[in-house]
């Protein structure tokens, strides 16, 4: 065999591979059915059809609760592609992009398995990548769109990036160095524009270069130069929105922050999600024992998964070993010593970055994917017997393999379409009117209805009669007053409740004797009530 075809058939072997896996990861998808989560139904589906009909404020006011206000580009491929195709081949395609992300996972793993040769190298490459990829949380959301294992490609994608150039990155000229840092940095902040729960990733592997070897300048400048990158990637895919949101409500994050900027559309409030937020000591040292006991304490379904406590439990024990064998690992190195040591200290960081800001699993996905790259690499940098390495790294793999158990979000059976809608007749449609009450996430039903007319929720988590004054209750309640057609009521059959709570605030009656359903495909019945005007005083609630 010449050397030529011997040097080949290991990457033979990758792109074979690399092409059938995320094919396969597809046709098992379309085995666990249709995605209908409460985020797809609440905002993700409504936020891109507002966006290119240009409904938010000119024609509806928060129909998709707090969501209403996220950047839709993220949205946007989903939503055409299901405007075109059935619902089985846009599930293919979306989770044929999510199996891509075993493309990045294998290279990093090729980085962390020189010690291997040819095609043995190959191969426990995909095998460590499918350990990566198999993750509770990941498999969870194969076919979703909460997106959180489509904006890990970015991620994963930068810290290859950095890791396959290690030489150039910590060796190589400035000139060579900086850019590669800076197109990483593009990368991540591409995702955190895309999906801003993503921050903490761009903290992690911007900050990791100031712990790797290098002179103080070289890691600052390095750091440095990757920041830029990332401010470059949040302003090419929200730099539009924030605009939007910043030239329309006075605040570019609206509503989040909303203590800060203080725009008269919201309450002043943080609008922040912190009930996962563990508090004091302890409980953050505990956490990932926390919700291994019960997983609702990050999130809203059942799951187990080990790939991050064991993480955390590794890395926490390295620095220990480091001071006591001095790296010993380094002089008898199964892995390349810079790019592994920046892979643990992003691991690190972004884990402490998302324990402060988030504590939701789903938005750790990416870090438990890239959490068994991280322990190969920690074990590997041990003071141990590189047999005693390869013993504990194989062990820890298994069991973090064998004990995950995906969790289930909101499924259904694939209808024709990916979104279908039917409603009752409307008896003066260019003249009505919806208004939403509750929580039930129904904003995606807009899709049913005649284009034009508009949908105002009065009253969600985000907002509710009691805000006052505020702009949002201003303009919805000047459009109700103002109007003199049809106006009919969209709520869930739990939810009425908010007919004698809510409804009144607003000078409306409810007529329970003149009711309709909206169906659909992702969801139970919606009941359509017609409403009245009617001058009732507002009840407490």
């Amino acid at each position: 065999m010449s050397p030529s075809h011997r040097l080949s058939q290991p990457r033979t072997i990758l792109v074979a591979l690399l092409i059938l896996l995320p094919l396969l990861v597809a046709f098992y998808s379309l085995t666990l059915g249709q995605d209908g989560n409460w985020d797809l139904r609440n905002y993700h589906w409504y936020n891109a059809m507002a966006f290119l009909e240009g409904r938010e404020l000119v024609q509806d006011v928060a129909p998709a609760q707090v969501a209403t206000f996220y950047n839709p580009t993220l949205d946007l491929p989903v939503y055409w592609l299901a405007q075109v195709l059935p619902a089985r081949a846009v599930s293919f395609i979306l989770s044929w992009v999510q199996g891509m992300n075993l493309v990045p996972l294998t290279g990093m793993a090729w980085l962390l398995l020189p010690v291997l040769g040819g095609r043995a190298r190959a191969l426990a490459s995909v095998a460590l990548a499918l350990v990566c990829f198999l993750g509770a949380g990941q498999m969870g959301l194969l076919g979703t769109t909460f997106y959180d294992n489509v904006i890990s490609l970015f991620v994963l994608g930068s810290a290859w990036l950095v890791m396959a150039r290690a030489d150039d990155v910590w060796g190589g000229a400035p000139k060579v160095a900086f850019p590669i840092v800076f197109i990483a940095g593009l990368l991540v902040g591409s995702a955190v524009g895309l999906k801003q729960p993503t921050l903490p990733y761009a903290v992690g592997l911007c900050f990791a270069f100031l712990a790797v070897a290098g002179s103080f300048w070289r890691r600052l400048f390095l750091s440095f130069f990757f920041g830029i990158g990332v401010i470059a990637g949040m302003a090419l895919f929200s730099g539009h929105w924030m605009w939007h949101l910043w030239t329309t409500y006075q605040n570019p994050l609206f509503p989040y922050f909303n203590d800060f900027f203080k725009s008269p559309w919201g309450v002043p409030e943080a609008y922040r999600d912190d009930k996962f937020l563990p508090h004091g000591l302890w409980n953050n040292l505990i956490f990932p024992y926390t919700w291994l006991m019960d997983p609702k304490k990050v999130g809203e379904i059942l799951f187990t998964d080990l790939r991050v406590p064991v993480m955390v439990v590794v890395l926490l024990l390295t620095p220990f070993l480091a001071l006591a064998g001095r790296f010993g690992a380094k002089r008898d190195a199964v892995v390349p010593f810079r790019p592994a040591l920046y892979l643990l200290v992003a691991g690190a960081l972004t884990y402490l970055a998302w324990l402060k800001l988030f504590a939701i699993y789903r938005y750790l996905i990416p870090l438990e994917m890239m959490a068994p790259l991280v322990v190969v690499a920690a074990v590997a940098l041990w003071p141990l017997p590189r047999r005693a390495k390869g013993v504990a790294i194989l062990a820890l793999l298994a069991l973090v393999t064998v004990t995950a158990r995906p969790g289930t979000w909101a499924r259904v059976p694939f209808a024709d379409k990916f979104v279908e809608v039917s409603i009752p007749d409307l008896p003066n449609p260019d003249n009505t009117i919806i208004i939403q009450t509750g929580y039930a996430p129904t904003s995606f039903l807009a899709y049913g209805f005649p284009r034009k007319v508009p949908f105002l929720r009065i009253h969600s988590y985000f907002i509710h009669p009691d805000h006052g004054d505020i702009l949002l209750n201003r303009a919805m309640h000047g459009r109700i007053d103002a109007h003199d057609g049809d106006i009919f009521w969209l709520v869930a059959h739990w939810e009425i409740w908010t007919a004698d709570h809510i409804l009144p605030h607003y000078g409306l009656a409810a007529d329970m004797n003149d009711c309709g359903l909206v169906k659909s495909n992702l969801d139970e019945p919606m009941m359509l009530c017609r409403l009245h005007k009617a001058v009732v005083a507002p009840t407490d609630g």
